[in-house]
């Protein structure tokens, strides 16, 4: 983990009081995935599939260190609008406290670099600051470990006949990470 680069934002949150927020989007298939699964030896574990890519899109912002967690489910392609409406409907409104913004650390998807996007955060700069992770490392952005948390407990090895299913699933995980934040705040140590 690139420790510099976490810990200048780190120190600056610090000396203003900010809340330092990790901001991502993720896709989950339909279509199971195999993951540390037990088996007699030779043989595979099968699990069903439709054959469908139904894919459920998520876009989500976790706070460091207390783990609170904000989701929305995203019907549409992830773009530059859907994204600044999350940050505008949930982020903001979910994090922000009076005198003390929000530190977004984001990675480098297209939209988000947008100029469109940009012009978001420049009017909203009295509640968010944004920083952008550096290219192909994911692994400094601490809600890729929630996503994985998700995934878990959502869609490895489990069959969802239908959307429905997939959804269900998805949002019984994400409500119980928002309930009990507690559950994800070991993921979390590394960034703290």
């Amino acid at each position: 983990m690139d420790t510099l680069y976490l810990s200048s934002i780190k120190k600056k949150a610090s000396e203003e009081d900010a809340l330092i927020v990790y901001g991502d989007e993720a896709s989950f298939r339909q279509s199971p995935t195999l993951h540390q699964t037990w088996a007699p030896k030779n043989s595979r574990l099968k699990i069903p599939t439709t054959g469908q890519r139904n894919t459920q899109k998520i876009l989500g912002a976790v706070a460091i260190p207390s783990g609170k967690f904000e989701y929305r489910i995203q019907e549409d392609y992830f773009n530059h609008k859907t994204y600044v409406d999350f940050l505008s409907d949930l982020v903001v409104p979910s994090f922000y406290r009076k005198g003390h913004r929000i530190f977004l650390i984001q990675d480098n998807a297209s939209y988000h670099k947008k100029p469109e996007t940009y012009e978001w955060f420049t009017a909203n700069r009295k509640y968010v600051e944004v920083f952008n992770l550096p290219r192909y490392q994911p692994e400094l952005n601490a809600i890729e470990r929630i996503w994985h948390h998700v995934r878990m407990y959502s869609t490895h090895n489990r069959f969802h006949e239908t959307v429905d299913s997939l959804r269900c699933a998805l949002f019984d995980t994400l409500s119980n990470i928002q309930v009990f934040p507690q559950s994800i705040v070991n993921y979390l140590h590394p960034y703290f």
